[in-house]
């Protein structure tokens, strides 16, 4: 525990002072663990932590805040200012969670009474336990944002020393931006030095698929399509810091199935009432990601396409880098947002070093793009194969150009993978490399095709069928660069193992039954 607290223009408060953090509270607070440590005492200019659910995280904020304004600078008066805002999309939401953490904190018979008309507002006043005769003047107001439209009206005349937005996975970036443009006005430069710190604070669970964290933090690359202006958006600021808790439990797989067992550097354990394990019980598999294991996880209705992926077994959180000597095969998959998978096959492992993602492009705009990631990418390597969707030798309405034909005129020339798109062959070939030890690596720098393989490539349940799935794949995003994937397995020669080999594993035969009998996969 850190048992010092900066509390003046440069001085550190002796060991007993520490407890001021909740001066006349009957609770000392001390925040348990090391990520919880470091974004407690850190002062950047926004700090975000993202931990799982009962981590500590808005407990840790709620005596930031408290903390910040003991050590702020007295003003000319001897009052130590601060003005902030706690954020939430409702005020539903901060009445039922936020405001009772609070609250639980720093309650009203101790600390004073909440005004509970909206915006509520709660006003902490203490003199300062150094004994130099300073008071801590900390307001703390409670509002509800919705949107980036909302942040704007309600920041428009706020003066703030800092912000706390609690549970940032729904938090949009404008709106983070909005109210961090609005900190360091209070208290006013005129009436003394002003203020020490000022900033934003953000605590959340793992946000979802498209979040703005993950792509300034750098865990995915930015989507493909933006431009410049837009990119730099999502360019991470000095002073901006990133803190990301360890996960609640350890996922592992034994004889096939998922396991869980407690994770030893998980924060904030001993104040939980349920064990995680006891938590995940009924739970389902994106939830578990998201809340307990601290991982960005895709939120979909249906069913995983290939539900035997597991991230541990078939994905590097790291560059994957290409075995010198081994040629490369491309797997293509065509379209208005085509999209092409670089792989290797390193003995009986397939290893994916690449991805290209189109967004609305044609072949003649998609192709160039290939040619050049191979040439930038994997100087020196030999391509042995390009494998493509056997509909992309089809002409188009208005040419006889297929985009084979585009390809071959940059110099690959594509084949088709299969003679069809016959979905049971994709799926068994998929599966069978999938059940391989060692059959299949993604590296980092194919966060589509993880995404993809990791559930954003599913079959969507339908309205008013509880349980039931639709015959065939979403088409999105990530169905194009999985389908890529497939066709360079397939043209690489499992397609033929799969055909050829009758003693499959039961795993796969059993995904066979079910691809033909429709409707039948549950979630």
């Amino acid at each position: 525990m850190c048992m010092s607290l900066v509390c003046g223009v440069g001085e550190v408060c002796s060991d007993e002072v520490f407890w001021g953090l909740i001066f006349m509270s009957a609770s000392v607070y001390e925040p348990d663990g090391a990520v919880l440590t470091e974004f407690f005492w850190s002062r950047g200019e926004l700090d975000v932590i993202q931990g799982p659910i009962g981590s500590g995280t808005s407990s840790a904020c709620c005596h930031r805040i408290w903390a910040t304004a003991m050590e702020q600078w007295p003003d000319y008066d001897g009052v130590r200012r601060t003005r902030g805002v706690i954020l939430r999309n409702s005020y539903r939401q901060l009445k039922k969670t936020t405001l009772k953490t609070w609250l639980d904190w720093f309650p009203e018979n101790e600390w004073g009474d909440l005004v509970r008309s909206e915006p509520m507002t709660h006003h902490l006043v203490r003199p300062h336990p150094s004994g130099d005769g300073t008071v801590i003047d900390c307001e703390v107001i409670f509002l509800s944002v919705d949107g980036p439209e909302t942040a704007e009206v309600e920041a428009a005349s706020l003066e703030l020393t800092w912000f706390w937005y609690n549970e940032g996975q729904f938090a949009e970036k404008e709106v983070t931006d909005e109210f961090l443009s609005r900190c360091g006005r209070y208290p006013s430069m005129k009436n003394g030095p002003g203020a020490r710190w000022y900033g934003g604070i953000v605590d959340m669970n793992a946000p979802p698929e498209g979040h703005w964290v993950p792509y300034m933090r750098g865990d995915v690359a930015l989507p493909e399509g933006m431009d410049e202006h837009e990119r730099a958006e999502f360019e991470k600021p000095e002073g901006w810091n990133f803190f990301v808790q360890p996960p609640a439990l350890i996922e592992a797989r034994v004889e096939g199935k998922t396991v869980y067992r407690e994770n030893p550097a998980a924060e904030n354990q001993k104040h939980l009432r349920k064990t995680y394990l006891e938590q995940i019980r009924g739970k389902k598999r994106s939830w578990i990601n998201a809340r307990i294991l601290n991982k960005t996880s895709l939120e979909h209705s249906g069913a995983a396409v290939y539900p035997t992926y597991f991230e541990a077994d078939h994905y590097r959180n790291a560059h994957l880098i290409a075995v010198e000597g081994v040629p490369l095969i491309v797997g293509l998959d065509f379209g208005r947002d085509p999209a092409a998978v670089i792989m290797q096959l390193v003995g009986a492992g397939w290893r994916a070093v690449g991805e290209v993602i189109g967004r609305n492009e044609s072949a003649e705009r998609f192709a160039p793009r290939v040619s050049r990631e191979i040439a930038s990418k994997f100087p020196g390597f030999r391509v042995d194969a390009y494998y493509g969707d056997p509909r992309g030798a089809d002409g188009q309405q208005a040419t006889e150009t297929t985009a084979y034909d585009v390809f071959n005129r940059h110099g690959m020339f594509v084949v088709p993978a299969t003679t069809d798109n016959n979905r049971v062959l994709r799926e068994s070939a998929m599966e069978a490399v999938l059940d391989r030890r060692g059959g299949l690596l993604i590296g980092s720098q194919c966060p589509v095709l993880h995404a993809g393989m990791d559930g954003g490539y599913h079959y969507p349940k339908i309205k008013g069928r509880p349980g039931m799935v639709a015959p065939k794949p979403l088409k999105n995003r990530y169905s194009h660069v999985v389908e890529a994937l497939e066709n360079a397995l397939i043209g690489g020669g499992e397609g033929a193992n799969v055909t050829q080999n009758k003693s499959r594993p039961r795993q796969v035969a059993a995904k066979v039954k079910r691809a033909k009998v429709s409707l039948r996969r549950k979630f």
